[in-house]
């Protein structure tokens, strides 16, 4: 497996804790994250490696969620060529992908808790969604800005409520 550049990972007494890991930028979850962070959950759970699964992250806050040059950057949906109805689809597709990155966490074969300090924001939400269990601190809190553009926030965490 890649070292990961999102997150670090231990694995003690049969718990595996991943952490996010990019406090500098309040955990925002660039393009990479969304590669990491299946191969690291179905790694623990498809090879048995631990009996629980534990994400917590660094910094003030748990994350900022989605980084904005995951649409931007590289083959972004933004980049994506073609008429309107081709450029929808393109974002289908991609909210799709987003979507089965957090599918692990549902499908792992062991219980997958979130510890949630500061700020849980965006995709953050949908992630901790996926999650079993979710224990916050005091200071936690959690908000969602793509209503206020009038967006559906889709990347899982409606299906999943």
């Amino acid at each position: 497996m890649i070292e990961p550049t999102c997150f670090s990972i231990t694995i003690e007494s049969n718990i595996a804790h991943i952490v996010l890991n990019r406090p500098e930028a309040f955990n925002a979850m660039p393009r990479t994250f969304w590669n990491e962070l299946p191969a690291l959950v179905n790694d623990i759970s498809d090879n048995a490696k631990a009996r629980c699964i534990i994400i917590s992250s660094t910094g003030k806050h748990f994350t900022a969620g989605m980084d904005l040059s995951v649409f931007t950057d590289g083959d972004g949906v933004v980049a994506s060529g073609g008429d309107q109805y081709a450029r929808a689809e393109a974002l289908r597709q991609f909210v799709l992908t987003l979507q089965h990155s957090f599918s692990c966490l549902d499908n792992a074969r062991m219980p997958v808790i979130a510890a949630v300090q500061g700020g849980c924001v965006g995709a953050g939400v949908d992630m901790i969604s996926a999650c079993d269990i979710r224990y916050c601190t005091e200071d936690a809190f959690f908000q969602i800005q793509e209503i206020n553009i009038g967006m559906t926030a889709d990347v899982g965490t409606f299906p999943r409520l």
